[in-house]
C-alpha cells in the first residue's frame, strides 16, 4: 500500500475496527468471510484454536490454499477494537504491480489509515519495544517527506491512549539505539535477495529524522507527562483538531 514491491514482506494482516459492531458479530463476520472461496483462493482451519478472541479484538490463523499450492500456507489476521482511527479513513488504490493486468478482476482500493497515523502507530510500537521490523519501517519512512507536527501529535495521543509512559524522544531514541532484540536474519527473510540491511545506517537515519518528536507543543507536553491519565478533555480536544485537519 505504501512501498509496493520495494518494501518488506509482512507476516500478518492487521485491521482496525471503525464501527460500533459488537466483538461477537465482528468475529462471526470474519469467519463467514473466510468460509467463502475467492477467485480460487480458499481458507481452512486445521485446529479449533486457529481462531480466537483477544483482549483487544479477534484473530484468525487460517491456511490459505489455491490450485497451485493445495497444501497451503498459514496466514495471520488480527482485527483490533482497541481504539478508533483518529484521522479520516480513505480507500487507497494499491500500488500498481506488473501482474495486475493478468488478473480476472480489478484490484480494489483498500480502506486505509492515513499515512501519518500509520507512522504514529510505528512510533508508539518503537517506543514500547525494540523490534527489527519497526526499525526498518521507520528507516524507510524517514526517506520520505513527513508531516512532522501531525505525526508528533498523533504519536502523543497513541501513547496516551495506551495508558503507559507518554511520548519521550529520549526514551524512543534509547529504544532505537539499544536494539538488544534486533534480529538481522529475521529481517533479511522479509526482504528481496538483493537487499542488504545496514543496521547502523538505519539507526542513524531514524534517530536523525525523528528528532522532531522532541519539539512538542504545550498541549503535547501536557499529555505526554499525564501518566495518571487525567487529561481526557485535553486529549479529546487534540483528537478533534487532528480529525478535522486536512491531509
Amino acid at each position: 500500500m505504501v512501498f509496493g514491491p520495494k518494501g518488506r514482506l509482512s507476516t500478518d494482516l492487521d485491521f482496525t475496527c471503525r464501527t460500533d459492531i459488537t466483538l461477537d458479530d465482528l468475529t462471526m463476520g470474519l469467519l463467514e468471510a473466510l468460509a467463502r472461496p475467492y477467485h480460487g483462493l480458499t481458507f481452512r482451519f486445521d485446529k479449533n484454536k486457529d481462531w480466537y478472541l483477544t483482549d483487544e479484538g479477534c484473530a484468525a490463523n487460517p491456511v490459505l490454499t489455491h490450485p497451485a499450492n493445495p497444501a497451503g500456507v498459514k496466514i495471520k489476521i488480527q482485527v483490533s477494537i482497541r481504539e478508533r482511527p483518529i484521522r479520516p479513513v480513505h480507500a487507497v488504490p494499491q500500488v500498481e504491480q506488473s501482474y495486475f493486468k493478468h488478473l480476472a478482476f480489478a484490484p480494489a482500493a483498500i480502506p486505509s489509515l492515513a499515512l501519518e497515523e500509520v507512522i504514529a502507530e510505528k512510533i508508539r510500537a518503537a517506543s514500547q519495544r525494540s523490534k527489527m521490523r519497526d526499525l526498518y519501517d521507520l528507516s524507510e519512512i524517514a526517506r520520505r517527506p513527513l508531516q512532522k507536527e501531525t505525526i508528533r501529535s498523533l504519536a502523543v495521543l497513541k501513547l496516551w491512549n495506551s495508558g503507559g509512559l507518554g511520548l519521550d524522544f529520549g526514551r524512543f531514541r534509547a529504544r532505537i539505539e539499544g536494539g538488544s532484540d534486533y534480529d538481522i536474519l529475521d529481517l533479511k527473510n522479509l526482504l528481496r535477495k538483493d537487499q542488504s540491511p545496514d543496521l547502523a545506517a538505519m539507526i542513524a537515519r531514524v534517530v536523525g529524522s525523528f528528532q522532531f518528536l522532541a519539539q512538542m507543543t504545550e498541549i503535547e507536553r501536557t499529555l505526554a507527562s499525564d501518566a495518571a491519565h487525567r487529561r481526557r478533555p485535553t486529549a479529546e480536544a487534540l483528537r478533534a483538531a487532528l480529525a478535522a485537519t486536512k491531509s
